[in-house]
């Protein structure tokens, strides 16, 4: 089982001392829940009260069309959130499904608890009303990093911009993905068996290596 990450390490509760986040925590409802792998967390159409915490494992947003294929629009991993966008709309209701990807742990916070102000006007609730507002920029940034990788025009183009971004985002030639093969070809929006080929010449020429879900820039 994946080990828990410390509430302190959670982007959301940057700035908040921890004498702070145990009042926090109470004040906005927050409570703990775990799914097994393949189990839904969020239904689309469903109403979203709540904003999801990954502490361990890791989650993805699916979306379904009306043949019933599904479609890998993005995931989520340990600290980050779900369903926040849905959570601060007027009408919080997600038009996305989010199913845990593995054996995961949630932490869920009211969302109208972190929007609006409390009655004591706890100093920490405008850190944590920051702290979201900044991860949602960020969230909004990695579906345009999506949408310029998906829009390369082969499925070369399509892994050297995904495997770019994840050498950015953890600063290294060792990159590690947190997809299986067939959820990255599906991530990509391309077939399988050809993604495969393409890594086994990209490897070939000299271009990456990899091993399992670590790829090395060459």
């Amino acid at each position: 089982m994946e080990k828990e990450i410390e509430y302190k390490n959670i982007p959301l509760f940057e700035g908040i001392s921890e004498e702070n986040l145990t009042k926090l925590l109470y004040c906005i409802n927050s409570f703990k829940r775990e799914y097994e792998k393949g189990e839904t967390i969020i239904l689309e159409k469903d109403k979203v009260p709540y904003i999801g915490i990954v502490l361990s494992g890791s989650v993805h947003m699916l979306k379904n069309d009306i043949w019933g294929n599904s479609t890998l629009l993005s995931y989520v991993t340990e600290g980050e959130l779900f369903g926040e966008n849905f959570a601060v709309m007027k009408i919080p209701e997600s038009s996305v499904t989010f199913q845990a990807a593995s054996h995961t742990k949630v932490l869920f916070l009211a969302a109208s608890k972190i929007i609006h102000t409390c009655e004591n006007a706890c100093s920490f609730h405008a850190q944590i009303a920051e702290n979201m507002f900044n991860l949602l920029g960020q969230k909004s940034i990695s579906f345009m990093n999506k949408i310029e990788i998906i829009s390369k025009e082969n499925i070369r183009g399509k892994l050297l911009a995904y495997i770019s971004m994840l050498a950015q985002q953890q600063e290294s030639k060792y990159v590690i993905t947190p997809l299986s093969r067939t959820q990255l070809a599906d991530y990509l929006s391309v077939n399988r068996s050809a993604m495969t080929r393409e890594l086994s010449k990209m490897r070939d020429e000299g271009i990456i290596d990899f091993d399992r879900d670590t790829f090395i820039i060459k």
